[in-house]
């Protein structure tokens, strides 16, 4: 009899399952049965957007149905993610961001969406590079040259960021926090500036991604003194990690990531995991991902929860110990 309940009991959840699946028009081993719609909280023509439309290409011939890429901008991607968020839970909507979004998590009080209850994990695509470099005006040629030549200049040497809500202007305040140096800090209204007026000697110092530094170290017009990384880029071999000078905890924690509404069928996600865990592995891709900055992830969808929810606490210790405000 006790065996005899159990099974009913077994049968009973897995009907409420399907039931639930079918409920909103969703056949997993069917799925997907029409395009899906990729939201990139980022203007065309961007890092986030270019690596987009490589994943949604092959993932389209994967899946065997189109992946349309659909540029939400705005509000630090809380307008792609507040769409993404409010959308049908049925698969064919998803969210191509980054870690812009613990970043919001921690520095705005009234977000449209709750990150937790609204957005479910489906795959961690990645990690970006970040770069400390300096124009050839200042003395210090390594990362701990450098440390030492702010801390005899408190205040004195300037760093340009691309912007006071970005993981580049976290970085900086780690960098003040775990070594004691007092930097000034120059936020600019995204990355050409910020690299122009580095190379130009308005500002000593500047801290941004690997994809528009990378040239200007090749080039001579600035230096690398490290990556901002637990691994050193195959991009510049030479350059040392903060890690490897000493300074583990100085990184830029910049997941890649795509979520899907958080009532989207565990079936759904699972193929969709596997689908994209199938285009990142693809040699292509991740030499792709190397010319946007990207060393390339995958896994479960739980792998990129604990990612989500790392990043996301050690940003709040950050913002708070440095009285962050937003823009």
């Amino acid at each position: 009899m006790r065996k005899t309940l159990l099974w009913c009991a077994a049968v009973a959840m897995a009907a409420a399952t399907t039931g639930e699946v079918r409920a909103q028009g969703v056949s997993a081993p069917n799925w997907p049965t029409k395009s899906i719609r990729l939201i990139v909280p980022y203007p065309p023509g961007g890092l986030s957007d270019v690596f987009a439309r490589l994943i949604g290409d092959k993932l389209s011939r994967v899946l065997g149905q189109a992946v349309v890429i659909d540029n939400r901008p705005g509000g630090n991607t809380i307008i792609g993610t507040q769409a993404t968020a409010q959308a049908a839970p049925d698969g064919y909507t998803l969210l191509l961001t980054n870690a812009a979004l613990s970043i919001n998590q921690n520095l705005v009080t009234s977000l449209p969406y709750d990150l937790d209850k609204d957005l479910a994990p489906v795959i961690w695509l990645g990690e970006s590079y970040g770069l400390i470099v300096v124009n050839d005006q200042v003395p210090a040629k390594t990362f701990p040259e450098f440390v030492a030549l702010a801390k005899s200049q408190p205040g004195k040497i300037s760093v340009a960021v691309p912007g006071l809500g970005t993981n580049y202007r976290i970085a900086l305040e780690q960098l003040q926090d775990v070594t004691g140096v007092k930097l000034l800090m120059v936020p600019y209204k995204g990355s050409p500036p910020a690299i122009s007026d580095v190379i130009g000697g308005q500002v000593q110092a500047g801290i941004d991604s690997l994809v528009p530094l990378a040239p200007q170290v090749k080039d001579g017009k600035v230096r690398a003194l490290a990556v901002l990384s637990s691994s050193r880029t195959p991009d510049l071999p030479d350059v040392p990690t903060t890690a490897e000078v000493g300074l583990p905890d100085v990184v830029i924690y910049a997941y890649n990531a795509i979520l899907a509404p958080a009532a989207t069928p565990r079936p759904v996600i699972d193929k969709l995991n596997a689908a994209v865990n199938q285009v990142l592995s693809d040699p292509d891709t991740v030499a792709r991902g190397r010319t946007v900055g990207l060393r390339v992830g995958g896994g479960p969808p739980e792998r990129l929860k604990e990612i989500m929810n790392k990043v996301t606490g050690i940003y709040a210790q950050v913002i708070r110990s440095a009285n962050i405000k937003p823009e």
